[in-house]
Formats: C-alpha cells, structure tokens, sequence
C-alpha cells in the first residue's frame, strides 16, 4: 500500500507521495480558503478557486496525472468549502459475479458553502441544484463532511456553532431543519473531525465529533443519540429531531487558539495544530503503576469531564492528573495550519503558515521531509489550506508519473485521451414539481470481473455496440415466424436397409458401366496413335 499527498497553498498546489519524491504541480490553482479542495471519484479533484465563481477539475487518477486544469465549472458565486456525499453501497446480492468500478465513478451530491453562511447542494450525475440553504450558518462556513456512509453531513463556522443535518433533509426538503446545533464554543469552530468506529450496528458503535476553536478548547461529543434518534424517526417514533443534543465527554482547553485537529484511525491519539506548534494528546492516559486512564469515559456530568493541556510541568503525572491537567507532546515548533494522519496512524502531515507540508513521524517525532509547491517565481505561496491523503496499491500504479500512465496507454481509451466531462452545475434551483423538466444522469456501470463480457461505451465503444447488437438479437420481431413443429413419422428398418436383388442390380450396372469405359480407352488410344503416324 501507498499514499497519495494532495496538498494547495493560497498561490498553488502540488501532488506526490509519501514515500518517494516524485511531484506534480496543478496550474492554474488559486486557492483562498481551507478545506476547498475535495476528490471526487478515484479521477477527478475539485479545487474552489479564489475569488472567481469557478471550480477547477484536475487530474488526480494514480496512474494518469496531468497539471492542466481539465475542466472548468462556473458556480452561482464564489464558495470557500467543499465536499461531497457518497453513493450508499447496495448489499450484497450474493451472486459470484462481481464489477470493477467503472470509469465515471461520481458521488451523489455536491456541497458547497460561502463566505455568508449560504449552503449549495448539487447532484453530481445531473449537475441540478437541489437545494439552497440561504442562512445554514450565520457567518462563513469553515469545513463540510459527509459521515456515516453519507447518512448524515457535519458543518462548522465562523459564528462558533457545529451543526448536524441529515443529507435526505437536505435534498428532499425546501427548509431543511438541522438535526443537532452545538453551540458550546465561544469563538469561531476551526475545524472538527469524526470518528470512524460506527458499522452495521449503530446503536452500539459509538461515534464521536471531536472540534476545535479560537477560543483554545477541544471538545470531544458522542452522536450515539442522533442515530437512535434518526432510527426513531424512521420508525415514526418521534418528533424531527431538532431537539437532539449530542453528549459532550470531554473539554481540553490550551494556551494557544487552535487551528486545527487530526484524529488517530483507531483513536488513540489526537492531533492539534497551533500558532505555536503541532501537539499530540494520549486519549489512553498512563498513570502510574501501569495504569490506564480513558479520557472520554461517559461521565454524570452533562458538561463532561473538563482538562487543561500543559506541555511540561514540575509535578508528576499522577499529582497532575489529580488537580486536572494533562501532559501533551510537541511534535513540531512551526505554526500548522492543517493536518492529516496516515492510514496505519504512523505518519502525521502538518501544513504550516508558510505553504511546507511537514511529513512527520509520530512516534520519533522526527520530520522525514519536508513538502512545497514547487514554483521558480520569489513570490510567497501562503498557507497550507488542504492536505488529502488517499492510498493505492501498485496494482493502481507501478509509479507516480505525470501524462498517460501504463493503463491508459495499454488500453488506449479514455484515459489517454483526458478526463470525461462532467455534467455543468446548474444556477437556478431544480422544481421538483415539475414533471416536465428532464433529470437526466450520467451513470456508468462497472466491467464484470468474472466473464468480461460487459463492456463500457467509454472504454471500448465499438465493443460495447457489438454487445449491444447481439442483445438486441434477443428482442427481434418474430411475429411471421410459425413456432409449430410438425411430427415426422420415423422410416422403418425395411426402408433403409436395401434388399438382395437391388444389390444385384446395383453390381449388373457397374460391371455394365465399367466394361463401357474399358472399351472407350481402348478406342482413344488408338485415335491418339493414328493421330502421331498422320504428323510424321
């Protein structure tokens, strides 16, 4: 397994690996705000530009990379955050056929907020707006995320409230309600990150909103509620749930505003990004005496348990511990801005005010290297505003390389020529009323695994007519064709086998026939010597 680092600054952005040096640059990527770039698909990477009304679409396939921009999709106005919302996974059908992922592999919907709070909500394979929410937050929106499998979208602002909605509400609903607001910060929500550990189960997986702010705390909420609650309304068993309140477990608060938060894959440890530096927290304190202390145990307390973060202190851990306060470690002295984790929790990636990518190991808090935009100009590249992460096999690609890759120079089809187009997101809000407007969507199918029979019109397309031609062979008007089979009676055994004096005949005829053609070859010879003796 590798990974691929997607990392913009205010003035550019760049595409490599964590574990080799090979570098890409986007062109052409203005970038104004965090959390404005978003891959879509295993293809494509969205990036909201900079004061333009405009979205650029970039080539982020592992094998197939190009810096030019390969579309461009005007917006209504200009949007800081974005992201999107997955297709739910249908169960399995229990057959053996299996599909690869096709070429055209897009999300369901689109999000994208503004600087006013305002919040746009598009349909990938369409491109139709769906819905607008004018007043979603009161100021700007900082970060949009998609959690449970797309069930559910989480946004934080700049008015210091992190707010809960239901993605069915938001595409089904005019006014859409939020599910939760939590409003326990006092300065603007900088960022917030979700736990992974939910499944099948949800009343027992719990789910945990870790967020931070301005004002120097993390908050740490359970959202177990909010599924029991949204199972609830399913169910009919309740109200819209505007009244859920998530639990809040813990609040840590520190010397410094925080910038923003990165949660280890299995929980154990939790990243903060400062002015100062990037600090990382045990969720599983050691006490003394090999003990061992969880720091979001549910509590009594509807407030939580409350912690303040030292980073070096006379007393020890336990006395510590006892009076409130937590030891924290400091894994770098630059001013992050942003972070991401790796997907063993091994390598931290810290973003810095001045467009470096630290790659970071987390337990020898040793820096690996250090990642920028590259760029021959002296002007300055700004901060760090997105960091993605995404792992491939080498199945995926044997190397990170720029233009087209092995898969689409063997196969010669699409990927070699570019990305597909996508659909034009639309300005004017979809009626849903209206029956006679069109909805239709761009939707691929994947190849099939076991007999390869299935082909796709983007990949082969004179393949996938020559199946289509032989399934429409199945559908043919036979309407002048008689399927009545008539009965033919069997001849006998007497029939078939001849008798004796019709073998005799047959004999008579061929000695008759044979003593002819003798005689004739006799005669020939003759004429052919008579012939010889008249030339000389």
């Amino acid at each position: 397994m590798d990974e691929q680092i997607i990392f913009t600054t205010n003035a550019g952005g760049s595409i490599s690996n964590v574990h080799s040096y090979e570098q890409a640059t986007l062109r052409q990527c203005a970038v104004g705000a965090r959390n404005s770039a978003v891959r879509v698909g295993p293809r494509y990477l969205f990036v909201a530009q900079a004061k333009k009304a405009l979205i650029h679409v970039y080539s982020a396939a592992y094998n197939v990379q190009r810096e030019s921009v390969e579309q461009r999709l005007p917006l209504p106005e200009v949007v800081s955050c974005l992201e999107v919302v997955p297709r739910c996974a249908a169960p399995p059908s229990g057959g053996a056929q299996t599909h690869a992922l096709p070429a055209l592999d897009l999300p369901y919907l689109l999000l994208a907020s503004t600087e006013a709070g305002k919040l746009y909500v598009w349909e990938l394979g369409s491109g139709l707006l769906l819905n607008v929410k004018p007043a979603a937050h009161y100021q700007g929106i900082t970060k949009i995320k998609s959690i449970m499998d797309g069930k559910y979208v989480v946004t934080s602002g700049k008015d210091a409230r992190v707010i809960v909605w239901q993605t069915s509400d938001l595409v089904s609903q005019a006014e859409p309600r939020p599910v939760a607001v939590l409003h326990d910060h006092t300065l603007p929500v900088t960022d917030f990150e979700v736990s992974s550990a939910h499944g099948a189960n949800l009343f027992t997986s719990g789910v945990k909103l870790y967020t931070v702010s301005k004002d120097a705390t993390l908050r740490v909420y359970d959202l177990q509620s909010l599924v029991n609650q949204g199972n609830n309304r399913r169910r009919g068993n309740g109200n819209n749930g505007s009244n859920a309140t998530p639990q809040l477990l813990a609040t840590f608060t520190l010397p410094y505003p925080v910038e923003c938060v990165a949660l280890d894959p299995a929980e154990r440890c939790v990243f903060l990004g400062t002015q100062t530096g990037c600090f990382s927290l045990q969720l599983y304190y050691k006490l003394g005496g090999n003990r061992m202390a969880n720091l979001l145990q549910l509590s009594d307390s509807n407030m939580g348990s409350i912690y303040s973060l030292v980073e070096a202190a006379a007393d020890a851990r336990d006395a510590l511990f006892a009076k409130g306060q937590l030891l924290c470690e400091r894994l770098l002295d630059d001013s992050v801005v942003c972070l991401r984790v790796s997907m063993d929790g091994s390598i931290v990636l810290a973003g810095d005010s001045r467009g470096r990518v630290h790659v970071t190991e987390a337990f020898s808090k040793q820096v690996l290297k250090t990642l920028q935009p590259l760029s021959t100009s002296q002007t300055l590249h700004g901060e760090v505003t997105n960091i993605l992460l995404s792992t491939y096999t080498t199945a995926d690609s044997e190397k990170l390389s720029l233009g087209a890759g092995l898969h689409g120079a063997k196969a010669g089809g699409s990927q070699a020529r570019g990305l597909e187009k996508l659909p034009v997101l639309q300005r004017v809000v979809f009626d849903k009323n209206d029956t006679t407007q069109k909805h239709d969507v761009w939707f691929q199918r994947g190849e099939c695994i076991d007999t390869g029979s299935a082909q796709t019109p983007l990949a082969d397309l004179e393949a996938y007519l020559a199946g289509v031609q032989a399934q429409e062979s199945a559908f043919v008007e036979l309407s002048g064709v008689s399927s009545e089979a008539s009965a033919a009676s069997e001849p006998s055994q007497s029939a078939i086998e001849p008798s004796q004096d019709e073998v005799a005949a047959l004999k008579q005829n061929v000695a008759a026939l044979t003593a002819a053609y003798s005689e004739l070859r006799a005669l020939h010879e003759q004429l052919y010597e008579e012939n010889q003796k008249l030339k000389k």
